[in-house]
């Protein structure tokens, strides 16, 4: 994690959870951006 890049599928909606080098990361979009967020 960090500042990597992550492309994320054209149907990925806020609240989807991914997985990205074995750890699972919440989908968020404020403001006009995507972000991800550690899922606990």
């Amino acid at each position: 994690m960090g500042d990597e890049t992550v492309f994320l599928a054209d149907d990925v909606q806020p609240g989807d959870i991914i997985e990205c080098h074995g750890v699972k990361q919440r989908v968020t979009y404020e403001f006009g951006a995507y972000a991800l967020v550690r899922a606990e």
